[in-house]
């Protein structure tokens, strides 16, 4: 009987370090999708409808993501979404029922998401295959 717990212990165990293993390599294949660097965001900044970046103790923004019009990307909170053709800003957009896909701008190739700081930790940035 001894035997019996004992290798029952040691299945339960080995059970529960490859659930946790498996959990840990899909948190990671989640993050390594998202577009947005959150090392290089800029605090207390957003930028506006009118194209410009400025102060607000709330927000965030993230730096220039590349875009490409042909895919398709969903953000996963509340954001604004501002396009650009290189430095020239087109518009700002307000996604507020997210998770999201976001339109698309032919002549963008860029993005700036500005959003929250409380959204931080859940803000996320993805392609859509």
């Amino acid at each position: 009987m001894y035997y019996f717990k004992t290798i029952f212990f040691l299945c339960l165990c080995s059970f529960l370090l490859l659930l946790s293993a498996c959990n840990n390599v899909s948190t990671t294949q989640a993050t390594s999708n998202n577009l947005i660097n959150k090392v290089n965001l800029v605090e207390d900044r957003w930028v506006n409808y009118k194209g410009t970046s400025e102060n607000n103790k709330a927000m965030m923004q993230s730096q220039f993501i590349p875009y490409n019009p042909e895919k398709d990307y969903e953000v996963s909170r509340d954001t604004y979404v501002s396009y650009f053709n290189g430095e020239e800003f087109i518009k700002t957009e307000l996604y507020e029922d997210t998770p999201e896909i976001i339109n698309t701008v032919e002549e963008a190739d860029g993005i700036i998401l500005s959003f929250n700081k409380s959204n931080r930790n859940g803000m996320q940035l993805v392609e859509i295959e």
